[in-house]
């Protein structure tokens, strides 16, 4: 099955619920990242006064236009409300607080954080590798995230690191009012990464998946705690979950909300996912030619595989224009490769140096 083609997403049935080539460099900017720290209300207001204007603007021509009608903006709003009292307390009262600093109303505020989980669709791609996959010894993590960007979401990516208080620093790879992650990385190394899947629309009965993701970085160091934490927390959304931790190591977590399937890195061999939920099947092909693709080049150069050799993976991953950003993780050096913008696998990527962010 070829899973490169990215559907239009759609809310439609939560509403019945309701109610390669060869690398070419495109122009690139360095990433804004922006450091918020203290209790929940201080880092929303602050998230939320600093991007105020970027948050009201994909608000209105982003979100829109991925919901589509109004039937299914009304339901997406009804959902949202729903969503709310499955927030742990300080993230709720940290979307509260971001709504008041952005001039933006809570409920639309809300949907921010949980629109994802309420339509499916076939997008990104993610490798880890051990450190004998390298020249330089040193393990690390691709990852193309690919979304429909009306023209808005590819221009607005940042990195937004978060100190809150009493729980693990983290930086997010995401968009201003958005406070879960999608791609990141903690203060002790752990990465994460989502991949979407297919699956049914569901009743809100557990948080957004983006703030689960962000429950793991703020409360977890290593990859088995991690899975500890995602064995036992209600799951809302089916989804696949690439994970990294400072010692090496690695694991993709199929989600479920009735369960969870582990699949561990092997020793000498690449860990992938892209769409598909394989259970412990590493190697058959014709599921996904972007995992395909990653598999056969990974095999290929097991050894020489160092930070030029994983852009160029993920440029044969890429999904063209609606590739908005790839990165690469080094989690035992707190540093991330990043490329933004549309077809993002074939821009320039910036170092950044997280370890200098994770400061207290």
């Amino acid at each position: 099955m070829d899973c490169r083609r990215l559907p239009i997403a759609s809310v439609s049935i939560v509403c019945c619920l309701l109610l390669n080539v060869a690398r070419a460099d495109l122009p690139t900017t360095a990433p804004t990242i922006a450091d918020f720290r203290g209790t929940p209300a201080e880092i929303g207001a602050a998230h939320g006064q600093q991007f105020g204007e970027v948050i009201r603007n994909l608000h209105t021509k982003y979100l829109k236009a991925y919901l589509g009608s109004d039937a299914q903006r009304f339901a997406a709003k009804a959902a949202a409300i729903m969503f709310e009292s499955k927030l742990l307390p300080e993230h709720r009262e940290e979307v509260k607080a971001l709504a008041i600093g952005a001039g933006v109303d809570e409920k639309d505020t809300m949907l921010a954080q949980c629109f994802l989980d309420l339509s499916s669709m076939v997008a990104c791609s993610t490798v880890t590798l051990p450190t004998d996959a390298a020249p330089d010894h040193v393990a690390r993590f691709g990852r193309n995230l690919d979304f429909m960007s009306f023209g808005v979401a590819d221009k607005q990516s940042v990195v937004l690191v978060f100190h809150p208080k009493d729980r693990f620093a983290f930086a997010a790879v995401g968009w201003p009012g958005m406070i879960g992650v999608l791609s990141g990385m903690n203060e002790h190394g752990l990465c994460l990464a989502n991949m979407e899947v297919t699956r049914p629309a569901r009743l809100p009965m557990a948080m957004p998946y983006t703030l689960l993701y962000r429950t793991v970085l703020e409360q977890c160091k290593t990859v088995d705690e991690a899975i500890e934490l995602l064995t036992k927390t209600p799951r809302q959304t089916a989804n696949n979950l690439m994970l990294m931790d400072a010692s090496g190591g690695r694991a993709v977590i199929e989600l479920r909300p009735e369960s969870i399937a582990v699949r561990r890195g092997v020793d000498h061999a690449a860990l992938i996912s892209t769409n598909h939920q394989r259970g412990d099947d590493q190697d058959s092909p014709g599921k996904c030619d972007r995992y395909d693709k990653l598999h056969d080049i990974s095999r290929a150069h097991y050894g020489q595989i160092d930070v030029p050799q994983i852009e160029s993976m993920l440029r044969e991953a890429s999904q063209g224009n609606f590739t908005m950003q790839s990165m690469i993780f080094e989690p035992a050096n707190r540093v991330i490769y990043l490329s933004t913008g549309k077809d993002a696998a074939r821009r320039t990527y910036t170092k950044i140096d997280l370890a200098e962010h994770f400061k207290k």
